[in-house]
């Protein structure tokens, strides 16, 4: 490989694996005004299920701390009064705790569980973290980070598999001469001019994630409450009980988040795959229509529903929503990505970049793009083009990730026009 190559691999893995690590089996609801739970009853049907709600283990563990990390936060912020010094320390405590934990997408642990598994999430460790900030009175809220859809490998289904983490408003480390509390800047001849760092806020939001590369990725982001989040874990323990085979476990804790949060989108899509899979129709069809309700975007709803139409022989809705997929898998950027990504593979990159102009045409600030673009004109020896895409994803990249691309594309530079 020469030395270009490698370089160019270099700047093109950070955002490849960035992407790849968005997952965390987690999607917040758009709620709709809840259900009260007579017209929850409606959409549930027990006597198919061999198992009770009561096999759960109540949830007023959530966010409760273990007695041992109740202690080691306590003798940390001890002698610790700026609030500022508090939360850099309770940061440091929190990846301290996770050091040598395995990520673990298809289980969600409880905070008395996590220490025993040594496995974790984002979800959890972001319900670590809350547990452990108001522990110390420290202001911290749940956030969900809207991730760029995929699809699976059989090119059928459009998966939201989103990410949670943790933000909250705490008061800056100042000092007589912080630029950001100085409206003016002193002169030597003794005048005064006006600063234009100054922030008349003596405050500033932090963010706290599992995967530090996403706090600086310009995605959109939505606060959630204790509520969702709760049913976003019985989801996922419900997930993770369908997977495991267990559809008795996987019902109850499907129904579980649908009481706590009845706006789960996700759970009304797990409730509806659980009835497809049973046979019951009619009642996966009431499921798939609900997450529909709930989250217009709720795509792998769609996706299931088309498939269920077609199984109760209603070919005329099945065709109406598979053309409505397919509408929408097409005006979607991250769709042709999936495609390039396939042409990737199968080293035809002709066809990836077509793919990803399509993708760019769709969506022009997406830095991704144009690092697959790079990829792919790299394969071919299109030098100029190489260049051209890595300075448009530097443009749209934000944060260290500019700082980065300036420099290893200086160096790329340099690598190309040595003789």
């Amino acid at each position: 490989m020469s030395p270009v190559d490698s370089l160019l691999r270099s700047i093109l893995s950070t955002a490849i694996i960035s992407l790849c690590l968005l997952s965390c089996s987690a999607v917040s609801s758009k709620n709709k005004a809840p259900l009260s739970v007579a017209e929850l009853s409606d959409y549930f049907l027990d006597d198919a299920f061999e198992v009770s709600l009561s096999a759960i283990d109540a949830p007023e563990f959530f966010l409760e701390l273990p007695e041992a990390y109740k202690s080691e936060l306590d003798k940390i912020m001890a002698p610790l009064e700026i609030e500022f010094d508090r939360y850099s320390a309770l940061r440091a405590w929190a990846f301290e705790q996770i050091e040598d934990y395995q990520f673990e997408i298809t289980e969600t642990y409880s905070l008395g569980e996590l220490n025993t598994n040594r496995r974790i999430n984002c979800l959890s460790f972001s319900v670590m973290f809350v547990a452990a900030a108001r522990h110390v009175n420290m202001p911290a809220e749940f956030q969900l980070v809207y991730a760029p859809p995929y699809w699976d490998i059989d090119n059928k289904t459009w998966i939201n598999n989103q990410h949670i983490d943790v933000t909250g408003i705490i008061k800056r480390k100042s000092s007589d001469t912080d630029p950001f509390l100085e409206p003016r800047h002193s002169l030597a001849s003794g005048l005064s001019c006006i600063n234009p760092t100054f922030v008349r806020s003596n405050s500033f939001r932090y963010v706290v994630d599992l995967n530090p590369a996403i706090v600086s990725m310009p995605l959109k982001r939505e606060r959630l409450d204790d509520r969702q989040i709760l049913s976003l874990y019985f989801n996922n323990k419900g997930m993770a009980s369908l997977h495991a085979g267990d559809r008795g476990m996987a019902y109850a804790y499907t129904k579980k988040a649908l009481l706590t949060d009845s706006g789960c989108a996700p759970a009304w899509n797990n409730l509806g795959v659980l009835f497809s899979r049973l046979g019951e129709l009619d009642y996966a069809e009431n499921a798939f229509l609900k997450a529909i309700e709930m989250d217009s975007d709720a795509s792998s709803a769609r996706s299931n529903i088309a498939h269920t139409y077609r199984r109760q022989g209603k070919y005329e809705q099945a065709i109406e929503m598979e053309l409505l997929i397919a509408k929408f898998r097409n005006d979607n950027p991250y769709y042709h990505q999936f495609l390039a990504a396939q042409s990737l593979n199968d080293s035809d990159y002709e066809q990836a970049i077509e793919h990803l102009e399509n993708a760019v045409a769709r969506k022009h600030n997406e830095l991704a793009f144009y690092h697959e673009l790079a990829l792919a004109h790299q394969k071919l020896g299109h030098d100029d083009k190489v260049m051209q895409n890595l300075r448009k994803a530097r443009r749209h990249a934000k944060g260290i990730q500019k700082q980065r691309f300036s420099g290893k594309l200086e160096a790329l530079q340099a690598l190309v026009e040595s003789p």
